[in-house]
């Protein structure tokens, strides 16, 4: 029976007797296989969030000598963004995309409702810890109202609709935030109708901000 001269076997048992090297590099630092498999969370901007706002606006300009208050109720969609910008204090600036859908009650006016929608880009600036943003969007759509022929309201139901909507974004918790600021809406048909005062309105909306 064959048998290994007792100095190799000595060399096989000590081999053996080693556990597996789980260190890599010329370092020598352990490998970090947890880092390897957990995937990095999303930045806020790099989801798609959906907003639901409610507010009033009132009319500021006199283009019309009728008073009128606007209670907007909007749903906004934003993308993940388009542009970034990283600072050096750590806070950041993007672009993204937002599309928002319209259903306006005039509380007080000839007409009754407004229904519509419209696209803009949004500007946003992050802090650090990313849970508070200051946002800009300025932008345009069209829309249906129930018009009149009282003097002085719009003169048919197609409409478009120019806006400027400043806000700040306050996190809650993961995937939920606070918005609140002013918006800025007028509505006219672009001279479509010899009836055309055009409306201008400002006031505060809030709402809440869920993303995913």
């Amino acid at each position: 029976m064959f048998r290994l001269p007792p100095l190799l076997t000595l060399v096989a048992l000590s081999v053996l007797s080693f556990p597996p090297n789980t260190e890599g590099g010329e370092s020598g630092k352990r490998i970090d296989l947890s880092a390897m498999t957990e995937p990095k969370p999303l930045e806020p901007w790099e989801r798609v969030d959906v907003t639901f706002e409610t507010g009033a606006l009132w009319e500021i300009t006199q283009s019309t000598p009728l008073d009128y208050v606007v209670l907007p109720q909007m749903l906004t969609f934003r993308t993940p963004y388009l542009y970034k910008r990283d600072r050096e204090d750590g806070s950041t600036l993007v672009m993204r995309s937002r599309v928002s859908f319209l259903g306006e009650y005039f509380a007080e006016g000839p007409e009754t409702y407004f229904f519509g929608f419209h696209g803009s880009p949004s500007i946003e600036w992050w802090n650090a810890d990313r849970d508070l943003a200051l946002m800009f969007s300025i932008g345009g759509g069209v829309g249906f109202l129930d018009s009149t022929e009282v003097e002085g309201g719009h003169g048919q139901d197609f409409n478009f609709t120019w806006f400027m909507h400043l806000a700040m974004r306050h996190q809650l918790r993961e995937g939920l935030y606070l918005q609140y600021g002013a918006y800025f809406q007028h509505t006219s048909n672009r001279g479509l109708d010899e009836r055309n005062p055009g409306l201008n309105a400002l006031g505060p909306m809030v709402g809440l901000t869920w993303q995913w």
